[in-house]
């Protein structure tokens, strides 16, 4: 399990980071100085089910836009040199204040599985939904769960009465 949940991080995060980064380095473009150069697009706008996509390099972290053809809409923020850190946060266009805790999560673990299913580049998001599902129990919103020793994953949410924002971060310490 140990040597799954290790691949399951660097597949996801440092294959997003890694294989899709260049090899020019400079100082003063962002991520200039990271070993693994700036990070690159997860999505790409001619995949299936994606209706709008958008991504912009910052100084600090890129900025991913996608919208689902189901109406939610993702924002991916990736940031972090030398521990990758990927913030994924879902508007759910769905009134969510009476969802429970487990809803929430068992939301997460589905958003990983559809995401995953949309073409077989983003296949290793269902790796990360079934390390999410295998660990269901264990899961609380607002705290990080160490998935293997140095690797985590925090859930959290903010509902409304007519729209809810789930919230996925991936993150090394």
């Amino acid at each position: 399990m140990k040597n799954r949940l290790k691949f399951l991080f660097y597949t996801l995060v440092f294959g997003c980071l890694v294989v899709a980064c260049g090899s020019e380095k400079k100082s003063n473009a962002p991520f200039g100085n990271c070993q693994y150069g700036p990070p690159k697009p997860v999505f790409k706008a001619e995949i299936p089910k994606i209706t709008q996509h958008g991504f912009q390099l910052n100084k600090n972290a890129a900025v991913e836009n996608v919208k689902f053809d189901n109406g939610v809409s993702l924002e991916l923020f990736q940031s972090g040199c030398e521990k990758p850190k990927q913030e994924f946060q879902f508007t759910i266009p769905a009134p969510t204040n009476n969802f429970k805790d487990l809803d929430w999560i068992n939301m997460s673990i589905d958003m990983f599985a559809y995401m995953g299913n949309l073409s077989p580049e983003l296949q290793p998001f269902l790796m990360w939904q079934g390390a999410l599902k295998d660990r269901i129990a264990q899961l609380k919103l607002g705290l990080p769960h160490e998935l293997e020793q140095g690797f985590f994953v925090k859930l959290d949410k903010v509902a409304s009465a007519d729209s809810g924002l789930l919230l996925v971060t991936l993150y090394q310490e």
